[in-house]
């Protein structure tokens, strides 16, 4: 359980007017996301959301009194730094090391001089844009002096994200070690000595005295962490001020926040009095900068919804009011990847349609909400537009109306009746392929070894492609499907994926020629021979769609095979009932997509402003679908939790078409084309497991357990089999 806390936020203020918004900010802004855009950093939604919202103002502020041909400089490292807290801040981007080895190359690549190793390997894209474009950049705008206190500065801020990583694993700060951190996690250094670069000042050392910058630095940072409390204690981060006080004094949690309050003001006369010792004008005008920052942070942090989640989630919170029950639960949460389903209970019951504001999308979790999310034209499949066509352009996936009928008429007959027939005695041939070297083993993990390659091995003969390149499908599928799930823009992800597709293509290319010329009875010829309006179907678009029938028919079949096995070996009698009456894992399937579907968030986006029984949702926004969560709905579904393969009362085939009480295959227009295919896959995939392994059941000791956000299924299945 996350700790209750009930506070007031102060009133912040500091005796200084803001610095003068910069006449050309929209330009800036504009250049700064092109420029982001081209280097790989964001994609079409990071651009969209820098672009409409107010994550870029603080960069703006700290811009103020740069020269307009160096303040894009002060503004890429503003980005740079914004992202790579972000892939830090969200999922696991930090395990295992990678936050270390990042910082390493980091800091090689901004050594000044001949020390720099400009041969560094640079597939990471921010990486790659550090070392091409961002340093090359910066290092014309000063000496090789100030270069290497740049270095040093850098080095710190990335040690200190290393740091935070490390703290995650449970060692607590004091106070005064939390302090010394801190200036360095907010990168304050970095930016006061872009300060003095972009503004071309002349700074000896005595000009920037410690105890200024210092004090500057706290006050921004622990600003930060008076607006950022309510945030981290919702993601349990304990790197905050306010956090660390509440634990050592004891108090009330407003009285932490009102000692961070006198921290701040104490910390701001510290400034004042160094500020009053300084020897040159040129020092007071470094002073004026580091002053405009620290009230252009203020500013920010008290204004921007990025740290106000309840004034986010609407109606129900006031003024500087937080109390944490109330705060609206985010798909974010570490929670959700471990179990998300008490969440999605108390979405149901607290916040049936509320704003997600660190995924930047509203959430919708009741079932009724739900169905009419993935049916009423008022929620569009634009979503598409950013999540998918740019690694596989223009799909039947975010078609809408005359144009999406037109591309699914032609592909239906392709995964139904005969089509689907000719199919089956390759999906035999494939599920005995693979089930029968598991025979051989005393112990086999399923997932490994059998849920993850027999999708693929389907698609691919679906194809009609050479069966033994299935193996060099493993990868490309995952790449599609990540960045499909790529809700945040990670930077890596959108670069494997678009690397994953090239490779893709390119294998796909000549199978494409071949079949236009000489059409064959598998799919890729209904493509290369389909025609809309007249015209066939470029090669991009074919290409496209075997993508994502790789990626979305892959994983998600892969997924709900792994569920239901994890349910009938959960359960030794219904398991031994399935063995001998093989039809009755069409009902269990039907339960186990309703109870834990594979797919536990669907994105839409709204073309207007829309109503929902539970609430409004405005236009232009994305909205997740919490599948998940609509299936175990109890006004929908008695005991929902429970797992009961009978629950369909004899209407079982219709759990597999678009009158489906769950929603694990979507509903409406965009209901799966491959659910029937799906279908013939698990019945048959099962059926050949347990005539293959008449004894299966759970390994000694082995207790299986699920991971996942977007999809969601047991990451092993660790079995006996003789």
């Amino acid at each position: 359980m996350k700790p209750v806390a009930e506070f007031r936020l102060p009133d912040l203020s500091l005796p200084f007017p803001a610095p003068r918004p910069r006449g050309d900010a929209g330009e800036l802004r504009d250049g700064l996301c092109r420029w982001a855009e081209e280097q790989g950093l964001i994609g079409p939604r990071g651009r969209t959301r820098l672009m409409t919202s107010r994550l870029l103002d603080l960069g703006l502020g700290l811009a103020c009194g740069a020269r307009a041909e160096r303040a894009p400089v002060l503004l890429g490292w503003f980005l740079w730094m914004l992202l790579l807290d972000d892939r830090v801040d969200d999922g696991p981007w930090a395990d295992g090391g990678v936050i270390a080895g990042f910082a390493a190359s980091a800091s090689a690549i901004v050594l000044p001089g001949p020390r720099r190793d400009r041969r560094l390997p640079q597939e990471d894209p921010m990486l790659r844009t550090l070392a091409e474009d961002l340093w090359p950049r910066t290092a014309e705008l000063a000496d090789e002096r100030w270069q290497a206190r740049f270095a040093r500065s850098l080095a710190r801020h990335l040690s200190a994200l290393c740091a935070l990583v490390d703290l995650r694993d449970g060692r607590e700060l004091d106070v005064p070690e939390y302090v010394a951190l801190r200036r360095d996690l907010f990168g304050a250094d970095v930016f006061f000595d872009l300060f003095e670069a972009v503004d071309g000042l002349a700074l000896a050392d005595e000009d920037r005295p410690p105890a200024l910058r210092d004090a500057a630095a706290d006050v921004i940072a622990w600003t930060n962490d008076v607006y950022s409390v309510e945030k981290d204690l919702a993601f349990r981060e304990r790197a905050n001020l306010v956090l660390l006080l509440q634990r050592e004094r004891s108090g009330t949690w407003q009285d932490a926040i009102d000692t961070a309050h006198e921290m701040v003001e104490r910390r701001f006369r510290d400034f004042q009095q160094a500020r009053a010792a300084l020897p040159s004008w040129d020092a007071m005008v470094f002073a004026d900068r580091l002053q405009a920052a620290m009230r252009s942070s203020l500013d920010w942090h008290r204004s921007v919804r990025r740290y106000n989640f309840q004034h986010a989630a609407g109606p129900g919170a006031g003024g500087g009011a937080v109390d944490t029950r109330r705060t609206p639960p985010s798909l974010l949460w570490p929670e959700f990847e471990r179990d998300p389903y008490p969440l999605y209970r108390r979405l149901r019951e607290e916040f049936p349609v509320v704003r997600d504001e660190p995924l930047d999308a509203w959430l919708v979790s009741r079932y009724a909400d739900v169905r009419i999310a993935l049916t009423d034209s008022r929620f569009t499949s634009r979503n598409y537009g950013w999540q998918l066509a740019p690694m596989f352009g223009r799909t039947v996936l975010q078609m809408d109306g005359r144009e999406h009928a037109a591309h699914r008429a032609f592909l239906t007959p392709a995964f139904r009746g005969r089509a689907l027939a000719r199919l089956t005695e390759s999906i035999e041939r494939s599920a005995a392929a693979l089930a029968a070297p598991l025979r051989d083993r005393d112990e086999a993990d399923l997932v490994a070894g059998f849920c993850n390659r027999f999708p693929i091995s389907v698609v691919v003969t679906a194809l009609g492609l050479p069966a033994e390149d299935a193996p060099l499908f493993q990868d490309w599928y995952r790449a599609g499907f990540s960045y499909l799930g790529n809700y945040r823009q990670d930077p890596a992800t959108l670069a494997r994926g678009l690397s994953s597709r090239d490779e893709l293509y390119a294998y796909l290319a000549p199978f494409v020629r071949e079949r236009r010329a000489r059409p064959a009875d598998d799919l890729l010829s209904v493509l290369c021979e389909a025609e809309v309006d007249g015209a066939p179907l470029p090669d991009e678009m074919i290409m496209g769609f075997c993508g994502t029938l790789l990626g979305a028919g892959g994983e998600t079949t892969d997924k709900s095979l792994s569920s239901l096995l994890r349910s009938l070996l959960d359960d030794p009698e219904l398991l031994a009932a399935v063995r001998d009456e093989p039809g009755l894992a069409t009902r269990a399937w039907a339960e186990s997509l309703r109870r834990d579907p594979p797919v536990q968030v669907v994105l839409r986006q709204t073309a207007g402003t829309a109503e929902l029984p539970s609430g409004r949702i405005p236009a232009g926004a994305t909205v997740a679908c919490l599948v998940g969560a609509a299936n175990r709905d109890p006004e929908r579904f008695s005991d929902p939790d429970r797992f009961d393969p009978f629950r369909t009362d004899g209407a079982v085939e219709r759990e597999f078409t678009g009158a489906a009480t769950h929603l694990a295959f979507g509903a409406g227009r965009h209901f799966c084309l491959g659910a029937r295919l799906a279908q013939a896959e698990v019945e048959i995939g099962v059926r050949v497991l347990l005539e293959t392994l008449p004894t299966l059941r759970w390994a000694p000791d082995f207790a299986p357990s699920e991971t996942g956000l977007l999809t969601r299924a047991p990451a092993r299945l660790l079995v006996a089999t003789s």
